[in-house]
């Protein structure tokens, strides 16, 4: 990411069949993969059969964001979300009354139709679930920042850290599906807002901001109808006379995980049976 000499960490499968070389770079402590020439078959589905959390980490995002541009006074006239997907998060801060538009090359706009986005002035966007699939995130957010010209750029993170950097087992790594291809560090965030002439703040949980405003954090409890849905989503949830069930999220996530593997495993091994 900063153009300096990086140091190689490990190789793993992705994919299950291609071999995927993995390094940090020192100056920044940025994890990225060497040329991933899969990427056009890892996004022949745009949205991954193991992202269980998609829903409920939508509704979590719209409440932390319409939160965000009404206690901190952003002004707000346009919005886009940089990674769309299937237009969820859109469609959800225009039922909140917000004018926001959906981006997205990889996926299919089924919920945010009709609102796709043009080049333009955006006071806000949004990159959820992105920059970890962007082989050059310095490229992509100076590039977005010059085509919509915002101020604030809310997105999400799963950090590691520098002193002890993630074991091959880590789940973010996510190699079954060969799409998470880019792994940051405070540091390397921190490296991200210099370069695009902005300040980093830590919203709340996973969810940062580069803005050239004041944001405040949301470590306290949301107060509003989405946030209170969201605890129930991600924590326990109560059935009507009945004991209080634990979200299937990360279970959901492991199992599907667990079966691709064994289904990739299947290939290579008939394919070496093959004469």
């Amino acid at each position: 990411m900063t153009g300096e000499l990086s140091r190689f960490l490990f190789t793993h499968k992705v994919l299950g069949k291609y071999d995927a070389k993995y390094f940090i770079d020192p100056k920044c402590g940025y994890i990225f993969i060497e040329s991933p020439f899969w990427l056009d078959e890892a996004y022949a589905s745009a949205i991954s059969a193991l992202d269980t959390g998609l829903l409920a980490r939508n509704i979590r995002n719209v409440a932390v964001v319409t939160k965000s541009i009404l206690q901190d006074a952003l002004n707000c006239s346009r919005g886009i979300d940089l990674g769309g997907g299937l237009g969820v998060f859109v469609r959800g801060m225009r039922d909140a009354g917000f004018d926001f538009y959906w981006a997205d090359p990889y996926a299919e706009n089924l919920f945010a139709r009709g609102f796709e986005a043009e080049p333009g002035d955006y006071d806000v966007v949004v990159a959820f679930e992105v920059l970890e699939h962007i082989p050059n995130p310095v490229a992509f957010l100076s590039d977005a920042k010059e085509r919509y010209n915002f101020s604030t750029c809310f997105f999400s993170a799963t950090c590691f850290s520098e002193d002890a950097v993630p074991s091959p087992d880590w789940w973010y790594w996510v190699f079954e599906t060969g799409q998470h291809i880019s792994f940051f560090s405070m540091r390397s965030l921190e490296w991200l807002a210099k370069e695009l002439r902005m300040n980093l703040y830590h919203v709340k949980d996973d969810i940062f901001a580069f803005s050239t405003r004041a944001i405040a954090s949301q470590q306290s409890k949301s107060f509003t109808l989405l946030g209170r849905a969201v605890q129930k989503i991600f924590g326990v949830v109560a059935a009507s006379g009945s004991s209080e069930r634990t979200s299937l999220t990360m279970p959901d996530h492991v199992l599907l995980r667990d079966r691709l593997r064994g289904e990739q495993e299947t290939v290579l091994s008939v394919k070496h049976l093959k004469p």
